[in-house]
């Protein structure tokens, strides 16, 4: 696709026309400029630099303090490697919710703002290929870019540390909790931008629904089951191959990816029926 986003032929079914090209126009804008190799940088040194604090450096000043918790670890090595995971996969996942919603706000709010969208739908282009090509595009990068990068990087240093390779069954696990939390907030992202045109009411109610869930649910207990907020909890757990309380495991997981689903459903709907 050239410059000027003149649209290329291609066949493909009637219900998707345009998905292909739109796909690519979405690639294009992350793969095919220095956004996706900043953001790699950024979230592999930011999560990576964490772990790299909480294996090398915690343990000694925790130690040196008389922390109790060293010697009930086993030692500085293992108290470095549970508060390494930990930090990975609770801290770790509630950046990466925030990261997408701050990263994706703009995937339909600025082409809306800026009449690219209607321009676009003017071309042979089904609606929901707009959507679902956003949705793909933007999922790409996340799961590429926020997740698998930094987890290799944070995957090494826990083998280094270990000496030996960490459980990799109990690790994937534990990245598999962190992907289900973070598309639970792409699509909410999504979602969002279908209703409203301007960025204040979406980052308000997406970053809303990350900060303040866990103090909400800390009061409406029964939150917890039918929302993403027990999740980076339960990705910790998992990926340091703790049991995992009964009836916080799956709830959660199921859930959020119904809803997952729901938001994706919404947006399609949604964006039929609006006006441009």
């Amino acid at each position: 696709m050239g410059t000027s986003l003149d649209l290329e032929r291609i066949k493909e079914r009637r219900a998707l026309r345009g998905f292909t090209n739109l796909f690519r126009k979405e690639n294009q804008a992350w793969w095919g400029t220095r956004r996706w190799w900043i953001n790699a940088i950024l979230w592999s040194g930011m999560l990576g630099g964490l772990v790299l604090v909480m294996l090398y450096i915690l343990p000694p000043l925790a130690a040196a303090t008389g922390d109790p918790n060293v010697a009930e670890a086993g030692g500085q090595a293992a108290f470095g490697l549970l508060m390494a995971q930990q930090v990975f996969f609770e801290l770790g996942t509630l950046a990466v919710a925030i990261g997408v919603i701050v990263l994706f706000q703009d995937t339909i709010v600025n082409e809306r703002q800026s009449g690219l969208t209607e321009w676009l739908l003017a071309k042979p282009v089904a609606r929901r290929s707009y959507v679902l090509s956003k949705l793909c595009a933007s999922l790409l990068v996340v799961l590429a870019v926020l997740i698998a990068l930094p987890a290799l990087f944070t995957y090494m240093f826990l083998s280094v540390r270990a000496g030996s390779f960490f459980p990799p069954g109990a690790f994937l696990g534990g990245l598999g909790v962190m992907v289900v939390n973070s598309v639970f907030y792409l699509t909410l992202t999504l979602v969002l931008g279908t209703f409203f045109t301007t960025r204040p009411p979406l980052l308000g109610i997406a970053l809303g629904a990350v900060l303040g869930g866990n103090l909400l649910a800390s009061f409406i207990k029964p939150l917890l089951y039918v929302t993403p907020w027990m999740l980076p909890k339960v990705g910790s757990l998992v990926a340091g191959g703790q049991p995992v309380p009964d009836g916080m495991l799956w709830p959660s997981l199921i859930t959020s990816v119904v809803w997952s689903i729901l938001f994706v459903l919404v947006a399609l709907m949604k964006f039929e029926r609006t006006e441009f």
